[in-house]
């Protein structure tokens, strides 16, 4: 049984919320502002895959929640879909520092609520899957200074983050931003799919499938992801090379790209990995080789706030 924490003060709202879901199989634990459902999430009761947030309400608002459970050890890393009808890009700004995901803005269409609802829980079980990989022994890996990797799968992506994440100084950090970056270079890169086919193949639930199809096929079956790690006594470089034709990258990693994403269920996963994984993300071969640079002397690093925009 899958939980998510609905929260906003009008009722209404929280019906439209649990009808719309509650028929794909997820359980709603309503709440009608900040402080109820901080005290829910307190009391332990249930794991929630996704809350979906209210932006304005009384007592403690969206953002003030927001942030206490993005600073929570055991809740920071739920995805957190924001309900607001503030859809400036000053307001967008002020919830992405603060941790949101994803935005829905009112009125919504309930098809839009339940797919950003299962794409988000989608991300969080893969999530948690490869946060358990990281306890399996792989301690041992932050010894390593250089290596070289070959994946052509998404599985092989899964198998391989957890194993880079473990020789860097903060494996939980970088986690989700490499294995971003590696789907990104299989799906995007090798395998040719474009932004608007991964939209409809995600709207549609085929988009899995269709990976899985293009794999076989001759024109893509023999290409892989290079991966090469290297560190030195600053600084941790993973350099990820696909072999497709490139992207624009340089609008997906600005902050006007991110705004005009975040309504959507995909096209923001490189600006995220780079705000809250890496110290800096860039692209060489016109978006074909993502380099990604991690600090070794964390405190010393003040890049994360540092973005093209």
């Amino acid at each position: 049984m899958m939980h998510l924490l609905a929260v906003d003060d009008e009722s209404i709202n929280l019906m439209i919320i649990e009808e719309s879901l509650s028929e794909k199989g997820f359980t709603i634990v309503k709440a009608k502002d900040g402080e109820e459902a901080l005290a829910i999430l307190n009391q332990g009761d249930h794991s929630f895959y996704a809350i979906i947030l209210d932006r304005l309400m009384p007592k403690m608002d969206g953002i003030e929640l927001l942030r206490k459970i993005k600073r929570s050890e055991k809740w920071r890393d739920i995805p957190v879909i924001f309900q607001t009808a503030m859809s400036g890009i000053s307001d967008m700004t002020e919830g992405l520092d603060s941790g949101a995901f994803y935005y829905l803005t009112k009125p919504y269409s309930r098809a839009v609520l339940v797919t950003i609802v299962q794409t988000a829980v989608e991300h969080y079980i893969k999530l948690i899957k490869a946060k358990e990989d990281l306890h399996k022994g792989m301690g041992a890996l932050r010894h390593l200074t250089k290596g070289e990797f070959r994946i052509k799968t998404i599985r092989e992506s899964h198998e391989l983050a957890p194993l880079l994440a473990n020789a860097c100084p903060d494996p939980e950090r970088v986690l989700t931003g490499i294995m971003e970056i590696l789907n990104n270079a299989i799906e995007h890169g090798n395998l040719g799919i474009t932004y608007q086919e991964k939209t409809e193949l995600h709207n549609n639930d085929k988009l899995m499938e269709e990976i899985f199809n293009r794999l076989e096929l001759p024109e893509y079956k023999d290409k892989f992801v290079q991966v090469l790690f290297d560190k030195d006594g600053e600084k941790i470089t993973i350099v990820i090379k696909d072999q497709g034709k490139g992207f624009d990258w340089q609008k997906y990693l600005s902050l006007q790209a991110m705004t005009k994403n975040a309504f959507k269920t995909h096209g923001r996963g490189i600006f995220m990995a780079r705000k809250l994984s890496f110290d800096d993300l860039t692209y060489l071969d016109n978006g074909a080789t993502a380099v990604i640079t991690i600090l070794m002397n964390q405190e010393t690093s003040d890049l994360l706030t540092d973005f093209q925009e």
